[in-house]
């Protein structure tokens, strides 16, 4: 079997993913996992993962997908873990960031697991008050770069939505000693569910950084 994860935008109808479901077993394929990342204006964009028979039925399952009124799909990637779940992924993250039992360790993990998870092209945690790159994974830009991004951003631990919804970039205050999340992915924008995600796992790294402090 191979599996698929396709990014899709759709009208937000009653009835409409069943329907995407249906093409997909037109191709034998099967649907067996679905996160909502965003609805507004009439659409949702939703994420699936989907196994096939064959690789090469890929392109018969975007045809079949696309023939549904008001059906996009706007990425397609291959999925190389048979036991990957999209709703479980970031509980797993925020799991290892609270094993993590040393500071260095914490950032690194924090970078890691965001980078890997949310397929960015780079995650980096910055030092901004000591002007200096604490951790990076990815195609990350320079640390001049980064930490003067940083230092043009607020200092805080909330959650705020203010780079708009087809950003790139995705900046977090970690509220830990001038410390932020930079995100990066320009393959396809970060939605609001993965922004969501993103800062709900930056708290709980801010969280076990000052419980490591004390």
């Amino acid at each position: 079997m191979a599996r698929y994860i396709l990014r899709i935008w759709l009208d937000d109808r009653p009835g409409a993913l069943g329907q995407v479901a249906s093409r997909i077993g037109s191709v034998r394929g099967d649907l067996v996992g679905i996160e909502i990342l965003e609805r507004g204006a009439g659409k949702a964009i939703d994420e699936i993962v989907v196994e096939i028979p064959s690789h090469d039925l890929l392109d018969l399952l975007i045809r079949e997908i696309h023939e549904v009124d008001g059906v996009d799909v706007e990425d397609v990637r291959e999925s190389h873990h048979n036991d990957y779940d999209i709703r479980l992924a970031p509980l797993e993250v925020a799991t290892r960031l609270l094993d993590s039992e040393a500071e260095a360790l914490l950032f690194e993990a924090l970078a890691s697991n965001i980078h890997a998870t949310f397929d960015l092209s780079y995650a980096a945690v910055v030092d901004s008050n000591g002007e200096k790159l604490v951790a990076g994974f990815g195609d990350v830009a320079s640390e001049p770069w980064l930490v003067a991004y940083a230092k043009g951003g607020s200092v805080r631990a909330e959650y705020s939505d203010s780079h708009g919804e087809n950003d790139d970039i995705f900046f977090i205050g970690l509220d830990y000693h001038g410390h932020f999340l930079i995100c990066h992915r320009d393959r396809r924008p970060l939605r609001a569910l993965e922004r969501s995600q993103i800062w709900m796992l930056s708290r709980i790294c801010s969280q076990q950084a000052r419980r490591l402090s004390k």
